[in-house]
């Protein structure tokens, strides 16, 4: 127990100082849509397997993607990840590199009942913005007439959650998960110059339009679990049901005069700069069905496979739809394999080796082309005691097309965890 408690500690402030450097999970142009780009909600050990695992329990980690799972849970455990993607950004004629990371997670998992019910606490992203865009003259109906337009947006949208697991019986679990969702994401727009009838013309400043939405509302996950031995190995299936989301949001929009680095001619904003204050209104986020398929050998192996589909064609805000969301389709597929995990003499023999691959059609459709994604993925496991270990996940992928003026996007994602196990709340016996 002394040495749980000294490691999690270090653990915590080591990666909220690593993390302290970063502030984003994801740059990208395409989360300029919607609520921007959607975080893996798997942790680490997920991510080193295409990040999938939703009919998977293992005791080495916690198991996120499916609440049911918990009822399973053996140890208490404690789980911290931080994250580092870079994401080289191209179209037909420009290219640049960006780098961001930050802390990805953090995790609380412990039986009340052993092998019966078990619990977890969790606070991690749902989605994020981050993108800068430049563009020349603008042609789309109700956008002001700019010889230069600038796009900007960032912010993230968190998660507080709380779920719970049950073996109802020894083959067959359920589990209910509880969000808390909060968090602000912003989109600015900046216009240099106006065109009037084919003439540009100077203005000594930037016109800076911007809004600002804020999220506080709950969203719950339901799931469940049925289990097969079949010899020495176990078949399970598992599903999970997101509800549909409707996030309570107050948008505050207004203008503001910039000079030419940008910055306000104001000291401050004033009431007569705002548009409008305070606006309630409502975000959708759709409803998603998944389901899992797993087939393992307890302690040495196991292949997973995922598969989800949410229909992104209902999300809205402020009652207002987007018509460039559509259906998303996903595909997780991975596995891991640990040659010898009762090894006494050969490290390597204990250490989990991981690989995986994931797959995505939209749910963002551009003039007529969908933003897919295809990414490749490897990580491993290092034990650092008896029960608790490091994890590693990297990830090659690429997203979008340089069809039509998109932009195609090919990452490196670097994903790091420290996952502490120990026995808590256990009546000790006496002879």
């Amino acid at each position: 127990m002394r040495h749980f408690k000294t490691g999690l500690f270090a653990s915590i402030l080591s990666i909220l100082f690593i993390s302290s450097s970063f502030s984003q999970e994801m740059s990208s142009p395409y989360s300029a849509y919607g609520i921007g780009i959607l975080s893996e909600k798997g942790y680490v050990s997920n991510n080193g397997m295409g990040n999938a695992g939703i009919a998977y329990q293992s005791p080495w980690f916690i198991p996120v993607l499916n609440p049911a799972l918990l009822g399973g849970q053996r140890f208490t455990s404690f789980e911290a990840g931080l994250s580092v993607s870079q994401n080289n950004i191209s179209d037909e004629v420009t290219r640049f590199t960006q780098i961001n990371g930050g802390l990805k997670y953090a995790a609380l998992a412990f039986p009340i009942v052993p092998g019966k019910y078990g619990i977890s606490v969790a606070l991690r992203p749902l989605s994020s913005k981050k993108y800068d865009i430049s563009r020349g003259s603008s042609t789309q109906i109700m956008d002001p007439q700019a010889a230069t337009s600038k796009f900007e947006g960032e912010g993230t949208i968190s998660q507080f959650s709380l779920a719970n697991g049950w073996n109802i019986t020894k083959n067959i679990a359920v589990g209910v998960e509880a969000n808390y969702n909060f968090g602000n994401l912003t989109d600015r727009t900046i216009y240099e110059d106006i065109i009037n009838e084919g003439d540009t013309i100077e203005i000594p400043y930037l016109i800076s339009a911007q809004y600002t939405d804020n999220f506080s509302d709950f969203s719950f996950v339901f799931g469940t679990n049925f289990t097969k031995k079949l010899g020495e190995n176990f078949l399970s299936l598992g599903v999970t049901y997101d509800l549909q989301a409707n996030l309570s949001t107050t948008r505050n929009s207004f203008l503001q005069l910039l000079s030419a680095a940008e910055t306000p001619l104001r000291a401050e904003a004033t009431d007569n700069s705002f548009l409008e204050s305070d606006r309630e209104g409502t975000t959708v986020v759709p409803q998603k069905i998944s389901a899992g398929l797993s087939y393992m050998k307890q302690n040495a192996w196991a292949i997973l496979a995922d598969f989800s589909y949410q229909d992104w064609s209902a999300y809205n805000s402020f009652g207002v739809s987007d018509n460039n969301f559509g259906e998303q389709l996903k595909l997780n597929v991975g596995g891991e394999f640990t040659p010898n995990a009762a090894s006494g003499t050969k490290y390597f023999e204990r250490v989990t080796y991981r690989a995986g691959l994931n797959i995505s059609n939209g749910p963002l459709v551009i003039n007529s082309n969908s933003i897919n994604s295809f990414g490749i993925t490897f990580g491993t496991s290092l034990p650092i005691s008896n029960i608790s270990n490091v994890n590693l996940a990297f990830e090659v992928g690429q997203r979008g097309t340089l069809l039509d003026n998109l932009v195609q996007e090919n990452y490196l994602n670097f994903n790091l965890s420290f996952t502490f196990n120990d026995r808590w709340f256990l009546r000790r016996q006496f002879d």
